[in-house]
């Protein structure tokens, strides 16, 4: 909970309409995918990010915390903390598997 998220460079950003967006940003294809893809090095990926994801996406700044954005994402939408632990955590796993999002951990 104390790890600090850090969201990729966004490139581009478009608005949905319904308070989301689409998120253009940076990917670094790795290890067996670039030799095996041949995948270039300049690559970009989007994303469509509903509100409360735009939102915890928008806290992924290297700063906050998970138990912040936790806090933050529980009060700004009237749910309780565990609801909101959930949610966050879950979310916040999928965007690192996406390489939108990583993780710093700082030991103390």
């Amino acid at each position: 909970m104390s790890a600090k998220p850090v969201a990729v460079q966004v490139v581009g950003r478009e608005d949905l309409g319904n308070g989301g967006q689409r998120l253009t940003v940076e990917y670094q294809s790795t290890g067996w995918r670039r030799w095996l893809l041949r995948a270039p090095e300049n690559l970009t990926r989007q994303f469509e990010l509903d509100p409360l994801g735009l939102q915890v996406f928008e806290m992924c700044d290297g700063q906050k915390n998970v138990r912040h954005i936790i806090d933050r994402f529980a009060k700004h939408n009237n749910v309780n903390r565990h609801e909101a632990q959930r949610a966050v955590t879950t979310f916040l796993r999928t965007l690192m598997q996406k390489g939108v999002v990583q993780m710093m951990i700082h030991d103390t």
